[in-house]
């Protein structure tokens, strides 16, 4: 399943809203956090490939240069 940039982009927003709203009270806060920080930066690098992937040009494949002609047996 792929995901388009805008979708990425509207979930690392959602993701950063809640992470400016946590208040870390007890352990399990703390590893929420975490969780939260760790999809951030995945996130992050899911933006960073798509806008990789748009500046890649796609070369042409070079036509081959026909061989010497079978024998046939």
């Amino acid at each position: 399943m792929s995901l388009s940039k805008q979708t990425v982009a509207m979930l690392l927003d959602l993701v950063e809203i809640k992470i400016s709203y946590m208040d870390v009270a007890d352990r399990e806060d703390a590893r929420d956090l975490q969780a939260l920080e760790r999809c951030r930066a995945e996130l992050k690098s899911l933006i960073c490939v798509a806008e990789e992937a748009e500046s890649v040009v796609p070369f042409e494949r070079v036509a081959r240069r026909p061989g010497r002609p079978r024998a046939a047996i």
